[in-house]
């Protein structure tokens, strides 16, 4: 675990009472005596984004879709800061001009995964960090079921995406219903390990997400806010590119491939390429086909919300 490079931001620490500490947490039976902050939390509603660590291109598409759906809908998305699912989240999130908060197992200085160091510093910079440890804390085996009940508390609605039958994610959603708030679960192919935990939330009265507009109509939100910004149609993907997207429009080529074929042409994490894709697919600029495959596409106007995530 990497202590984080010095930011411009200090860690400021919160206690119950005090403006800023969040009302949510402080109602909690066994609350948090402090809080250490880097960031700024944003008001909620908030959805919480969790499952598993090690997903598969299916999970990180499904995560990735509703980050960016929700945040251009304006609600923030939380998720625990671990590798997979809750990364593809936070990521997306953040790609659509969201505010999300990656609640830490460590201090908000320490970076863990280590992979996560600069997705850590640009959330400290656009979004939150949120941790119980103080500064300079490494992630203890303990420390993580304990954070669920944060991530949990802090949001209006739990989402799990990929998970093992014994999966942490399913801790955060026992706690988010045991708190009375909604759970819901993204489904997966039948007979994978992958797909028991939420199989088994489903056959318990979990609500079934296909996208975005299930989330947020899961908490009486207009799902046609989340529409997504695209391209005029005809447009060529020249100096609209994103640097990043330019690069994986270029690693594309012609042929549809899987995104670990992406991810070896790039270098770039699996996270990071699943997030780009979405929003690529929202400008028209990649197409989704059978067998999580992608290719090159013509820029179109952005269909509704769930899209990305139904198509997996």
């Amino acid at each position: 675990m990497a202590p984080m490079k010095a930011a411009a931001d200090t860690p400021r620490v919160l206690t119950p009472g005090q403006p800023g500490f969040p009302p949510e947490l402080a109602a909690l039976r066994d609350a948090p005596a402090c809080l250490w902050l880097r960031g700024e939390l944003p008001p909620g509603p908030r959805v919480a984004v969790v499952g598993a660590r090690r997903a598969d291109a299916y999970g990180l598409q499904a995560a990735a879709e509703l980050g960016a759906g929700l945040a251009r809908a304006g609600v923030p998305v939380v998720s625990g800061g671990a590798a997979g699912v809750d990364t593809a989240a936070l990521e997306a999130c953040l790609q659509a001009g969201g505010r999300p908060v990656a609640v830490l197992g460590t201090g908000v200085d320490v970076a863990y995964p280590t992979g996560n160091q600069a997705l850590f510093a640009r959330l400290a910079a656009e979004g939150a960090l949120l941790s119980e440890y103080p500064p300079g804390s490494q992630g203890l085996r303990h420390h993580f079921p304990e954070r669920n009940r944060l991530v949990a508390a802090l949001a209006a609605a739990v989402v799990v995406v990929r998970a093992a039958p014994r999966s942490g994610s399913l801790i955060t959603a026992r706690l988010a219903r045991a708190q009375g708030r909604p759970v819901l679960a993204v489904p997966g192919p039948a007979g994978e390990e992958l797909s028991a935990g939420c199989h088994a939330l489903l056959r318990q009265g979990a609500q079934l997400v296909e996208g975005p507009a299930d989330v947020l109509g899961a908490l009486g939100l207009d799902g046609r806010r989340a529409a997504a910004s695209a391209r005029p149609a005809g447009a060529p993907p020249g100096p609209a590119l994103e640097p990043d997207e330019r690069e994986l429009w270029e690693a594309l080529g012609a042929e549809a491939c899987p995104v670990d074929t992406l991810v070896d042409r790039t270098g770039w994490g699996s996270a990071r390429v699943a997030a780009l894709l979405l929003q690529m697919e929202c400008k028209g600029l990649v197409e989704h086909r059978p067998g999580m495959r992608y290719c090159r596409g013509a820029p179109r106007a952005a269909s509704g919300a769930g899209q990305g995530a139904s198509q997996a």
